[in-house]
């Protein structure tokens, strides 16, 4: 169970032993240090890879995964994969993605890959290998091959929120999502695709119709395609609609309909769902109105979503979230597994400025085996998810993401080398004080070294703890 950190500010830990033994450590928005300070979260549309690894299921594992059908078919593990590959393809034949026919002589037909990845449960275990078949879409031609482009997702200040209303309101939380959503939607263009390696032995096609005499005329959307996540959302949208859901004015992927003992919300980020209510039956019935028009994975409670955990706790009213898995695999990512832990994100009182950068191509070429943007990258996503006390932290290490120096990437290793100590640390919903919310503000005038430009910084915190925050130059 998570409990809660009741730490001021997290710097002022000066008992190594103290802090060490902290194995269950829940920071609060407090924690972040007494300016509150944030950075702003934009959101992001999924890139083609992404959404083929099923709906933003962030992959936490540190394996390697094989790059190419070729390497999936000729290794150690190639059973496990091989079926993989044959439950996709049979899945994409029942859907009748596509129908075979000639090549067409107007038409250039686009290519296909294939994107392999494992599939983890909270704890990091393997639980599923999964291959997607992928359109090549960046071989689409605009005003030929796709349109419109752009598809939404839940913000996660939105998915914050929601937990916190569920936590303060005894709302029950469920989670599942449908199975290759991206197959659901009916395409307007016509478009052409080369055959999938595998195809050809999975339907034993004789030699005789060689690859180049035959492709695909697809039918459904397919992942990979420009237009494939704007597709299905717009095909789910229309279906939660017709069940009497209506999105909600702040963000178009949170549905909720009824009101008291009824209400129900629907979270959706691509084709993975968070479904609450307080009572079981309606989202039994809400999962049976979604199985009517796609085939779902019912995943039971919601325990995991995003490379984000869940532990919520009825009785007591809490709601605790943390990404434990995600940490452990961003601090081996960067070979800081056996690093010495350090206490604070940043040295305190140290000033990351322009004068840090490379000034001459020694140094340039020194740092571009760096990889600092991924560093960034990945400390992001925890900065944005549970991690408000590396907020600031992160913020300052982006403004250098062009021209990085040595200083700026000893800074954000030792970030990493912080996580490693607080690997545990996350944010906790204290449903027992009610859903009002707090705000509060503040500023650093001039604080920036580089062009004397001021800090803003804004906090909003629901049920005890951190909903959203915002911090800008």
């Amino acid at each position: 169970m998570i409990t809660r950190s009741r730490t001021r500010h997290i710097e002022e830990t000066t008992d190594p032993e103290e802090a060490e033994g902290r194995k269950k450590q829940i920071v609060a928005p407090s924690a972040i240090g007494t300016k509150r300070q944030k950075v702003s979260q934009a959101r992001v549309k999924p890139s083609d890879e992404l959404l083929a690894i099923e709906g933003g299921q962030l992959m936490t594992a540190t394996e390697e995964v094989p790059k190419t059908y070729a390497e999936a078919t000729t290794r150690q593990d190639q059973d496990e994969w091989k079926k993989a590959i044959a439950s996709e393809l049979k899945s994409l034949l029942v859907n009748k993605t596509w129908k075979l026919v000639p090549k067409p002589a107007h038409q250039r037909p686009i290519g296909c890959r294939w994107v392999f990845t494992l599939k983890r449960d909270e704890m990091g275990q393997v639980v599923r290998y999964k291959a997607r078949l992928v359109a090549k879409g960046y071989s689409q031609r605009h005003g030929i091959d796709y349109e419109e482009t752009y598809s939404p997702v839940a913000y996660l200040n939105s998915i914050r929120a929601m937990l916190a209303k569920c936590s303060a309101e005894g709302m029950e939380i469920e989670q599942c999502d449908v199975d290759t959503a991206f197959l659901y939607g009916k395409l307007e263009e016509e478009i052409y695709m080369e055959l999938p390696e595998g195809l050809r032995e999975l339907l034993e096609l004789a030699e005789a119709e060689g690859e180049d005499d035959v492709v695909c005329m697809l039918l459904q959307s397919l992942y990979g395609l420009k237009q494939a996540s704007r597709v299905w959302n717009e095909t789910i949208d229309k279906h939660l609609k017709s069940m009497g859901f209506e999105p909600a004015d702040a963000d178009p992927c949170v549905y909720t309909r009824g009101e008291g003992e009824d209400e129900c919300i629907v979270c959706l980020y691509v084709d993975d769902m968070l479904i609450a209510s307080r009572q079981k039956a309606v989202i039994a019935s809400v999962k049976a109105g979604i199985a009517e028009k796609f085939r779902i994975k019912d995943l039971g409670r919601a325990r995991f979503i995003l490379g984000i955990e869940i532990d919520y706790d009825m009785e007591r009213r809490t709601l605790g979230i943390s990404q434990k898995a995600y940490t452990e695999s961003s601090i081996k990512k960067f070979g800081q597994e056996n690093a010495k832990p350090c206490l604070t994100p940043l040295e305190p009182g140290v000033q990351l400025t322009k004068a840090d950068e490379p000034q001459t191509e020694e140094d340039k070429a020194k740092m571009k085996s760096k990889p600092y943007r991924s560093l960034v990258g990945s400390l992001m996503y925890l900065a944005c998810g549970t991690r408000p006390d590396i907020l600031v932290a992160v913020a300052k290490l982006s403004r250098f993401l062009e021209n990085p120096g040595e200083k700026h990437w000893d800074a954000g290793i030792k970030v990493v080398r912080y996580l490693l100590k607080t690997k545990d640390v996350g944010i906790v919903y204290d449903g027992l004080l009610g859903t009002q919310l707090e705000a509060y503000s503040d500023a650093d005038w001039a604080g920036n070294r580089d062009d004397r430009r001021s800090v803003s910084g804004m906090l909003l915190m629901m049920c005890g703890a951190r909903r959203s925050r915002r911090l800008s130059l």
